[in-house]
């Protein structure tokens, strides 16, 4: 029976050994793996950062084109208003 019990625990420390062995053929598959998935996140990162500044130039055209608008509506309205006076009989002197 002893002989039975030390065979069973040599069976098992020779299968971790070898579950040891298989293990270390694959301990840098996970960095491996991390490295791979490190590219991905950056790559992924710089397709969000092209799109956020696309979205930036094309919020910064619109602000440019309103503020044009602006002044070209302020502009007119400061050439109506000088032609309206040269218009009036105050500029005439009556």
């Amino acid at each position: 029976m002893l002989n039975f019990l030390k065979n069973i625990g040599s069976g098992i420390t020779s299968g971790l050994t070898n579950l040891n062995n298989y293990a270390s053929n694959f301990k840098d598959l996970g960095g491996l793996i991390g490295g791979a998935g490190a590219l991905y996140s950056a790559y992924q990162k710089q397709r969000n950062a092209k799109k956020e500044l696309a979205l930036q130039k094309e919020a910064f055209n619109f602000n440019k084109m309103l503020a044009q608008r602006d002044i070209d509506r302020q502009n007119k309205a400061d050439d109506d208003l000088y032609q309206a006076f040269r218009n009036s009989s105050y500029y005439r002197g009556a």
